[in-house]
């Protein structure tokens, strides 16, 4: 085998727990003594991680495997992921896939690497999504800070994976299977083991991280965990990923208050801010009592910065609907919105749903909202103008200004004048303004 042969890459669509998932592959094609190569680099076996939240994502999907083919047309191409989950057969017909791995499948990798190309057409080894992931899939050797592995000062840890829910516009349940939480203790000693290695700041994910500990003892919980790793004595932070709005209540309030080692920054998504369209989407709180989770985090937690993803389009939404969101966000302490266009997703509820929406339509609310997410991210950073503040700098320069770059616990991009030597380390600000999509930093 020579050297090009040894080297496997892998890259990733969509979201942190299948970053994560990629880091735990990375490890198991290390272990079996491969080398880890950037997926732009020439190499043996290709690993393309796939997303289908959208037909976007699917799309990205085929048009990389498509690039990787032509470009090292003698490579083994994997595709894994909940693409290749929840559309084996549309994955196997994309011209140059060597196999197909579902989710529970992301173990058998370093197998298929070593049989090599199929030349008689696409091997498809795609299980039981009710196992999701498997069990062993858990990145055990995160490369340190010094290496500046992946560009990133901050590593996603999965807790859980998974979902119960039924949302209408979602497919991930069928790619995913139900909730399953990581033992507490097993999360732990990861954290343990990642503080070691240099990490500061680690950001708790899931397919639906509220869930988790729904599937353990009675009491456990999110929250319960929380307290757990704040107890801890961890010499990093803890960002939360994203948990619906049902799930903040007030103990949870009050936690995020006192907290000393979770960042002041929360991920809510409402979806939609009218309580028709809301039903209709199978979502289980009113747009009132968003509004409210939103003042109070805002009124008890300290600087928190709270941010919401938004579906724009959805079947049934009509003008009304549409006003109703754009009037309940404006009138919200948020920080940004994550904006969505509905996308239709076969084997969901919402496909068969009446009074879908011209493209036209969602492209012209989708603009109204980005405008409301500008204006919502400048309000936000500019109340912190002239205040100095803690950023953990990153491991990789911003490629438009050369400058340093960071964030602060409640996600503030800054950019910062400084030697490498800030890099992967925490360091003390003023913020002195605005900058493009961020926030200027002075040592």
């Amino acid at each position: 085998m020579d050297l090009i042969e040894k080297k496997v890459a892998v890259t990733t669509l969509g979201c942190r727990s299948n970053q994560y998932d990629s880091t735990a592959m990375e490890d198991f094609v290390s272990q079996a003594g491969f080398l880890v190569a950037p997926f732009n680099e020439q190499a043996g076996a290709y690993i393309i991680n796939t997303c289908t939240v959208t037909h976007k994502s699917d799309g990205e999907g085929r048009q990389l495997v498509r690039k990787v083919r032509r470009s090292h047309p003698d490579a083994v191409i994997i595709v894994t992921g909940c693409y290749a989950q929840v559309s084996p057969e549309e994955v196997s017909a994309i011209e140059g896939v060597d196999y197909v791995l579902g989710n529970p499948e992301k173990d058998r990798i370093v197998e298929c690497i070593k049989k090599g190309r199929q030349r008689g057409g696409a091997c498809i080894e795609v299980g039981d999504c009710d196992k999701g992931a498997p069990p062993g899939l858990r990145a055990r050797n995160h490369r340190p800070l010094e290496a500046g592995y992946s560009g990133r000062t901050r590593v996603n840890l999965k807790v859980q994976d998974g979902c119960n829910k039924s949302c209408a516009f979602c497919v991930i349940p069928l790619a995913r299977g139900r909730s399953r939480s990581v033992a507490s203790g097993e999360v732990l000693a990861e954290i343990k083991g990642l503080v070691e290695k240099g990490f500061k700041e680690m950001v708790l994910t899931g397919i639906h991280l509220g869930a988790y500990g729904m599937d353990f003892e009675e009491g456990c919980s999110i929250l319960r965990l929380l307290r757990e790793i704040e107890g801890g004595g961890f010499d990093a932070k803890f960002r939360i990923s994203s948990l619906d709005p049902d799930e903040v209540g007030p103990e949870m309030i009050e936690f995020l208050s006192g907290a000393e080692t979770i960042c002041n920054h929360l991920h809510l998504p409402v979806q939609s801010g009218d309580d028709k369209v809301l039903r209709m989407m199978n979502r289980p709180y009113s747009a009132k009592s968003f509004a409210d989770t939103v003042t109070r985090l805002v009124r008890e937690v300290d600087d928190i910065s709270i941010g919401t993803d938004v579906i724009v389009g959805f079947p049934g939404e009509g003008a009304e609907e549409f006003d109703n969101t754009y009037n309940l966000l404006k009138s919200l302490p948020l920080s940004y919105l994550h904006i969505f266009p509905y996308s239709k997703r076969t084997k969901t509820a919402a496909i068969d749903m009446p009074g879908h929406n011209d493209p036209r339509v969602i492209k012209e609310r989708s603009a109204r909202l980005h405008a409301l997410d500008a204006q919502m991210r400048k309000a936000f950073y500019g109340r912190f103008t002239g205040r100095e503040m803690t950023v953990l700098v990153e491991s990789a320069r911003d490629k438009k200004t050369g400058l340093l770059k960071g964030r602060t616990t409640n996600y503030i991009p800054v950019l910062i004048d400084g030697g490498d030597e800030l890099k992967c380390s925490e360091v003390t600000v003023r913020l002195t303004g605005l900058d493009g999509g961020g926030v200027r930093g002075v040592l």
